[in-house]
């Protein structure tokens, strides 16, 4: 247009050519000029309905954009960023021209996949003048911060072979050094052992009657983490973490519930260890998991031995790991000879790997009790009744 205007006036002058030839230079300027405007004059609120939520939950985000101008607002494109996107590895964008003194209300139901917290809203504002020419950006400095919780599986069967409670903790005190002092009496009650009634004082009643003993050592429960970072995209990654962080809350909500003391333990900038001697100690361990990282360069094998060199043998130990590797194996294997009772919990990461299958087999060799987290037993166990 530039340069047919200026033909127009080089071969034909007069009024018109002329005009035509000014409006050409001026329109690029007016157009940049309202974009400027338009630009610090734009004006959105955001909120979502909560801050808090429990997995499988849905959020509600609000936001409204606003036009206090008396003229149409420019072409604007709108980043938001949800839970959703942050995974995808992608942004949901709204392409919107609100007109003079108007408003548009955007209303999103997201819901809550995973668990971990996440920075949501709008990312930035991109503007664009009228005639395509030119595009200013509006960056956004802060977000909306979500929390989202783990679920809790109430699960009676968190030991292998259908062990009970009752029967973990004999199997706990039978593996004790120490001496054993009865201290309570009473009424068989569903899922003790049959180990413990006094058979005896049973025939004497004529109803069953158990003992309850209890260890001079202290039997505790260790949840050991493996915090190494896996290579993996997140959209794929973040499945297994939310399967294994899963499984952690619901045991240590299962033993913490019934009387026995639970140790987090994980690997990051040295040794961390969580105490919870109670169920009133759950939501320290409960509030870490949801927002817990497996970014660690180092995997939990490289500190474990200090964590295991304990003088009694009577604690137990839950090991969560995502994969299995051969320092992890070869640790396993010398601290199961100090005659430790060890879980592994664990994530195939990818199900074709033979190593994985060969590290399992020599587990099992070696008499460790494994078990492998997979998606679809986990969610048939949420089709229950979770907290």
């Amino acid at each position: 247009m530039f340069l047919a205007s200026l033909y127009f006036v080089y071969f034909y002058g007069g009024v018109v050519p002329w005009a035509l030839f000014y409006l050409v230079i001026l329109l690029p300027i007016v157009s940049f000029t309202y974009l400027v405007i338009t630009y610090f004059s734009f004006r959105y609120y955001e909120k979502s309905s909560n801050s808090t939520y429990i997995k499988g939950e849905k959020m509600i985000y609000r936001c409204s954009f606003s036009n206090n101008m008396a003229l149409p607002a420019v072409y604007t494109r709108i980043f938001l960023q949800t839970p959703d996107s942050i995974v995808r590895g992608s942004h949901d964008i709204l392409n919107e021209s609100i007109v003079m003194g108007r408003k548009r209300n955007v209303e999103y139901e997201i819901e809550c996949r995973y668990r971990g917290r996440y920075e949501i809203g709008i990312m930035k504002v991109e503007f664009t003048d009228f005639l395509n020419l030119f595009k200013l950006v509006l960056k956004k400095s802060a977000y909306l911060s979500i929390l989202v919780f783990p679920r809790i599986k109430l699960s009676e069967e968190l030991i292998n072979d259908g062990m009970t409670l009752s029967d973990f903790r004999v199997a706990m005190f039978n593996k004790s050094k120490g001496e054993e002092t009865m201290v309570n009496l009473r009424e068989y009650a569903y899922g003790d052992s049959s180990r413990l009634i006094h058979w005896k004082l049973s025939a004497r009643l004529n109803k069953l009657m158990v003992t309850d003993k209890e260890s001079t050592f202290d039997s505790r429960i260790f949840i050991v983490i493996d915090l190494k970072r896996v290579k993996r995209d997140l959209s794929e990654r973040i499945v297994y973490e939310d399967l294994m962080v899963e499984e952690i809350v619901s045991t240590a909500n299962y033993f913490l519930g019934n009387g026995v003391p639970v140790d987090l333990v994980y690997y990051k900038n040295g040794i961390n260890i969580v105490h919870g001697s109670s169920i009133q100690d759950f939501d320290d361990i409960y509030n870490l998991m949801a927002e817990i990282q497996f970014d660690t360069e180092e995997g939990i094998e490289e500190v474990m031995y200090p964590i295991f060199d304990e003088e009694n043998t009577n604690n137990t130990f839950f090991i969560f790991s995502l994969e299995l590797g051969n320092k992890l194996y070869e640790a396993l294997t010398r601290i199961h000879l100090m005659e430790k009772r060890i879980y592994v919990r664990y994530c195939v990461m990818d199900i074709e790997d033979e190593d994985v299958y060969n590290y399992k087999r020599l587990l099992i060799k070696q008499g460790i009790e494994i078990e492998k987290l997979e998606e679809e037993k986990h969610r048939e166990g949420e089709d229950g009744q979770d907290n």
